[in-house]
């Protein structure tokens, strides 16, 4: 859980220095583990009973 904040971080600082195609591509591999993390964790159903 770790690496997409410090993905983010190194992308606002990237943005902040003004180096703009390494904070796109930082962005993009950001949202890639986002969404894989996302894929691993949310793949089955929960059993609730209420």
């Amino acid at each position: 859980m770790f690496v997409p904040f410090l993905i983010a971080l190194g992308t606002a600082v990237t943005t902040l220095y003004g180096k703009k195609n390494i904070s796109y591509a930082l962005w993009a591999i950001l949202l890639v583990v986002i969404l894989l993390t996302f894929n691993h964790h949310a793949t089955s159903t929960l059993n609730l009973s209420f």
